[in-house]
């Protein structure tokens, strides 16, 4: 509790000269004291604004403290109720502090003694709340700190928006995201209580009025709605989200609580989470630079290959292309297809380390040329194992060239052995080497290069990806024409799928 934060304090006793002794009494703390001798005001009280602490005497004609300590705790479970009673029993004390009391008066009682339990009382309550505040930030951190891969910030934001929503006992929490040097939006999460999305907290013009300003503290509007028993109060909190002097968006949250109350451990818990957002955005920002330095360095690694070998140009363009409608009809997320890039651009880099006169042979190879080609995988994983951004690419180069049946090389793994991107390359690569055109030959049709797949389905290629490259040619969701130049015709692979094989 701040030194300027004055708690709300409500008596409720039936003898008026019992609520006027200790409203005197309290008048010079630090507290703001409603007093009352009717127990039906004091239920109207707690329904109209909000109460830290409750004195209620015990017995007050029909009504009892029990009644106004059960209204009071449906209202706020924090509150403190401090119950006084001229006729104490110790059954009566143990009764009342197991309903949830948080001490026991009996009268008449000297007043500093009040004065001190109900200080005693109140420091409870911050604690509890502090408690509270930092076990959910505990939470979130460790949340956190196992999900530090900066790649899905996607995820990371809508964490932060689910830990903000629960903390705040929100109704809904947006984040939205913006490029800090154009404005524009680049990404929005949100997270609601229920089904129905809120789409007040996505609402861009909460940005720009942030953008048009430079303001960095949060910006909290609240309205009344209903009357009496229904009565609420609507919280909108826009909290602008700053890297330095670089803004980055804004976290909304949507509240309706019972009074217009947001506490100072929650504005410092919101603080957390939003700089959190705001270092997650920043590190992706960064993540995306550097990622892209690498890719150029992966493609100029790549042209250097081709540049050598006249039947790889543009081939690791056409494979990546092919590889990733497979992937994506495999149902693959984008840092595995990100990876998927990065490997096929990759799979043949160890052809830096073979000699042009066997790259370039237009006629066979012997025993000896044929042994330095199949060394390029191993070259290749040479090339690469010591970088840490290059690694997802190990399993395509190494296993681009192991076959279903266990004679391919350098390992002669088998079956599911292989790793799946090896698999998946191999008949991406296979598909490309017969479709495109060769210094010695022209590329074959599309029914020799699918024949040639069908015709080794589960000796050299995994069966099931052979009929998801099936799948994905007929269904028009890898674009040949435009890759190889000029038309095939779909249709004439028909007939070779096995009978009563329907594409999967």
């Amino acid at each position: 509790m701040t030194d300027s934060y004055r708690a709300n304090i409500l008596v409720v006793d039936d003898e008026e000269y019992v609520c006027n002794i200790i409203e005197e009494s309290l008048s010079q703390e630090n507290y703001d004291v409603t007093v009352t001798s009717d127990p039906t005001e004091a239920l109207a009280t707690l329904q109209e604004k909000p109460i830290d602490l409750v004195l209620s005497d015990l017995v007050m004609g029909e009504y009892s403290g029990i009644q106004v300590m059960d209204a009071a705790q449906a209202i706020d479970r924090d509150i403190i109720v401090i119950l006084m009673t001229a006729h104490p029993t110790v059954q009566t004390a143990i009764s009342v502090l197991k309903k949830g009391a948080y001490d026991f008066m009996v009268k008449p009682f000297k007043l500093e003694v009040l004065k001190a339990t109900i200080r005693r009382g109140l420091e409870h309550q911050r604690i509890k709340r502090e408690n509270l505040q930092l076990k959910e930030q505990v939470a979130f951190l460790k949340i956190a700190n196992n999900c530090s891969d900066v790649k899905d910030l996607e995820h990371y934001l809508k964490m932060v928006a689910h830990s903000c929503l629960r903390e705040m006992s929100a109704q809904a929490v947006g984040i939205i995201q913006v490029d800090p040097e154009t404005r524009e939006k680049v990404r929005v999460v949100s997270e609601s209580e229920g089904d129905q999305p809120r789409p007040e907290v996505v609402n861009l013009d909460t940005v720009e009025k942030f953008a048009l300003n430079r303001n960095t503290q949060p910006v909290i509007e609240s309205r009344p709605t209903g009357i009496g028993k229904n009565r609420t109060v609507r919280t909108f909190i826009s909290q602008p989200i700053y890297v330095g002097k670089h803004f980055y968006g804004a976290m909304n949250i949507l509240l309706f609580n019972r009074f217009e109350s947001i506490r100072q451990g929650q504005l410092n818990v919101l603080t957390i989470l939003t700089n959190s957002a705001a270092s997650a955005m920043a590190n992706y920002r960064l993540y995306q630079d550097l990622r892209g330095s690498y890719l150029q360095a992966i493609h100029g690694l790549a042209n250097a290959i081709e540049a050598r070998d006249s039947y790889t140009a543009g081939h690791t363009d056409r494979v990546s292309r092919i590889a990733e409608a497979i992937a994506r009809h495999l149902g693959w997320s984008e840092i595995q297809i990100h990876h998927l890039h990065m490997g096929c651009t990759l799979h043949d880099i160890g052809k830096i380390g073979v000699p042009d006169s066997i790259l370039n042979k237009p006629g066979r190879l012997t025993d000896e040329e044929q042994a330095m080609m199949q060394s390029h995988p191993l070259l290749g994983l040479k090339i690469i194992e010591d970088i840490d951004l290059f690694k997802p690419a190990i399993p395509y180069i190494i296993a681009h060239h192991e076959r279903y049946d266990g004679r391919g090389y350098p390992k002669g793994l088998k079956g599911e052995e292989i790793p799946i991107e090896g698999r998946l390359l191999t008949v991406a690569d296979t598909l490309d080497a017969i479709l495109s055109n060769r210094p010695y030959r022209d590329g074959a049709s599309l029914e020799v290069a699918v024949s040639e797949l069908v015709n080794n389905r589960g000796t050299q290629f995994d069966p099931y990806l052979v009929d998801v490259a099936i799948e994905i040619i007929l269904t028009g969701k890898v674009d040949l024409e435009a890759m190889y130049g000029h038309p095939f015709d779909v249709e004439s692979i028909r007939p070779l799928i096995s009978p009563g094989k329907a594409p999967v």
